[in-house]
């Protein structure tokens, strides 16, 4: 009777323990798709942020890259297995939003917020009286393009001069080619200018438009400074900051024109024809125009074919785009200035 009582008492046990753990795979289970759920949404939203520029086509390839997921992280979870379905894409021009899915209108639209809706199927928590058999997962994300205050790593060594200080755009127009190196005074002649500076001349120590960067005057250090963006100040450099012109810049239009040479799309004539890998682009600091010049703001440039011509007396010029969003090949979509793509929910 005693053997009797023990099977008896070890089947129950035993039917317990199964529940149990047949209760946690259902739990793990319900917190393993919730979170590839969110990986999901916080990387969609990060790449689709960086696709918005302030148009309709921004919008749209926003959406598409929202719903599928960047490259490396397609749309899949339940361990892989599934595609997220009941996505909904919504935009904003500020982190709090409100958020919409069809803005009145692209301009200024610089944040993404993904919602997912997914269902999450129960084989063993049904046996507990009360809860059913699915369970419904929501998950959201928002990121956007953050204004930044300031640029270290990744500032390009030129700093054009802006046409009116305290301008949105520093009186620049888009689509418009700038200078970026001025030749020698002696050397500025008609026809080696760039077409936004005619009538313009720059004064005192920003006469060349080439910033020291901590890299030293070396014809070496120079040309990595314009290819690497080789950054050795001891702190970024913000609105208000000094800027160093330097006036010994032998090597600059070949560096220029290597790092031009670089870029996988050689034959775009403007930046809105541009689907290359970045290595056209520019952010540089605009400088006040001041003969002691200091940081004004930020901007994106786009080089030319043969940027700086065929001789070192010409200007080196460089189309003006608007707003910089770090690491991305896109115009950003708000005013003018630098933005950081981050998360913001």
């Amino acid at each position: 009777m005693q053997r009797g009582f023990i099977m008896i008492t070890a089947a129950m046990c035993l039917v317990g323990l199964l529940t149990l753990v047949g209760l946690a795979t259902d739990l793990a289970r319900l917190y393993v798709a919730r979170n590839e759920l969110q990986v999901f949404v916080d990387e969609a939203a990060l790449a689709a942020s960086f696709e918005l520029d302030g148009t309709p086509q921004g919008i749209t390839r926003a959406q598409t890259v929202a719903m599928a997921g960047p490259g490396s992280t397609p749309n899949r979870w339940y361990f892989g297995t599934q595609a997220a379905s009941g996505v909904t894409v919504q935009f904003a021009s500020a982190p709090s939003g409100p958020f919409t899915s069809s803005p009145p209108s692209p301009a200024g639209q610089r944040f993404v917020k993904l919602q997912v809706n997914a269902t999450v199927n129960f084989y063993f928590l049904p046996l507990v009286p009360g809860i059913s058999s699915a369970q419904n997962v929501t998950v959201s994300a928002a990121a956007g393009q953050c204004q930044a205050s300031s640029l270290g790593d990744g500032m390009s060594p030129f700093s054009p001069d802006a046409h009116i200080p305290g301008d949105l755009n520093y009186g620049f127009t888009v689509g418009q080619l700038y200078t970026l190196r001025w030749p020698a005074p002696g050397q500025r002649k008609p026809g080696n200018g760039c077409a936004g500076d005619n009538g313009y001349s720059p004064q005192g120590s920003s006469e060349r438009g080439y910033v020291d960067v901590g890299q030293g005057t070396g014809s070496n250090a120079l040309s990595q400074a314009v290819i690497d963006n080789n950054f050795f100040l001891p702190a970024p450099l913000a609105p208000g900051a000094p800027l160093n012109m330097l006036t010994g810049q032998a090597s600059v239009p070949s560096a220029l024109q290597t790092r031009f040479s670089q870029d996988t799309d050689l034959t775009a004539p403007n930046f809105d024809a541009y689907r290359g890998n970045g290595r056209r682009l520019l952010t540089v600091p605009v400088n006040n125009g001041a003969v002691s010049p200091v940081v004004a703001g930020f901007a994106l440039f786009f080089l030319q074919p043969s940027p700086c011509g065929n001789q070192n007396s010409s200007s080196c010029c460089a189309e003006y785009v608007g707003p910089a969003v770090f690491s991305s090949t896109r115009r950003g979509a708000g005013t003018p200035g630098l933005y950081l793509v981050q998360l913001v929910e």
